[in-house]
């Protein structure tokens, strides 16, 4: 199986998943802000966190539906994520997915219950997971760890910090590795542990992998930013270069930036040596490549 095999069986599994993790309502007031919450999840994406969750598990020879559960309840962070970045008060977007942002569909205030909602709704999920006490005990760590002020949301603050300052090259790898690369390695370190398979060091080779696929995420959202277009990618291109921020085509140029990521690529890819062969990581390696040839 391939990656684009795999990914078309697990996204349709994925979707399903989704469709599933509100109730309905007998009070209509409340039916109609549940549609709120399942706008922006509705919107799509490539489903990439929840799509390396399965592949972890799968690596370590876990049953992926054992990691559905946490898969989602990352995506969902995800996603509450980009609604409140997308406010005018973060990043100020109108755009995302192709379609109009949370914020612009609904109102500032819904949207910033959404993604409230969204959060917390996450945890509730995750607690259904069907795994052993301490195993959910650790997930629920790793998930909170990457979305919280150890990862993505400490990345927001330093993003926002530096928005009117000057960032020196240094301070913006830690930027990128807890805002973007935190919730891709906690992706990865959640399918792990839903395997019930690990010992030891098991995990950290591939936490190291999950690091580097993720910093190669953002050196391509980079590229991206400057050769794409609105319409491609789903969201408004040129910010980064109209805003003044640091990114890593500014930093090395639009080829050395290229050459950078598959640097990195190439060095996360060598992290999984250490892994039995299997479709799992054959498809890591394939979605490792991928990152960095998305157009979107």
């Amino acid at each position: 199986m391939n990656l684009k095999e795999y990914m078309n069986i697990r996204l349709e599994e994925i979707n399903k998943t989704l469709e599933t993790i509100f109730e309905k309502s007998s009070i209509e007031l409340e039916n109609s802000f549940i549609e709120m919450l399942k706008y922006p999840l509705d919107a799509g994406g490539k489903r990439l966190r929840p799509i390396l969750t399965c592949l972890a598990c799968e690596l370590f020879g876990g049953d992926y539906k054992k990691a559905i559960i946490p898969a989602m309840s990352l995506e969902i962070i995800h996603t509450y994520s980009l609604v409140h970045d997308d406010l005018p008060a973060m990043d100020n977007d109108d755009l995302r997915r192709g379609k109009p942002t949370t914020h612009i569909k609904y109102g500032e205030a819904n949207a910033i219950l959404v993604g409230d909602g969204l959060l917390t709704h996450a945890f509730q999920l995750l607690s259904k997971a069907d795994v052993k006490d301490s195993t959910l005990r650790e997930l629920l760590f790793e998930l909170s760890y990457a979305a919280g002020i150890n990862g993505m949301v400490m990345g927001q603050f330093i993003d926002l910090y530096y928005e009117e300052k000057e960032i020196n090259f240094d301070m913006l790898k830690i930027l990128h590795a807890k805002k973007t690369g935190a919730m891709i390695r906690g992706a990865i370190r959640l399918g792990a542990i839903a395997s019930e398979n690990i010992q030891g060091k098991d995990i950290e080779s591939i936490t190291k992998y999950g690091e580097a696929i993720g910093l190669a995420f953002q050196i391509q959202d980079d590229i991206l930013d400057v050769i794409s277009d609105n319409e491609t990618l789903g969201k408004t291109v040129g910010k980064d270069e109209k805003e003044g921020k640091l990114t890593y085509v500014k930093q090395f140029g639009l080829e050395g930036a290229q050459k950078e990521a598959r640097k990195v690529i190439d060095n996360a890819v060598k992290y999984l040596d250490s892994y039995t062969d299997n479709d799992a990581k054959n498809i890591l390696i394939e979605l490792a490549n991928y990152i960095i040839e998305r157009k979107s």
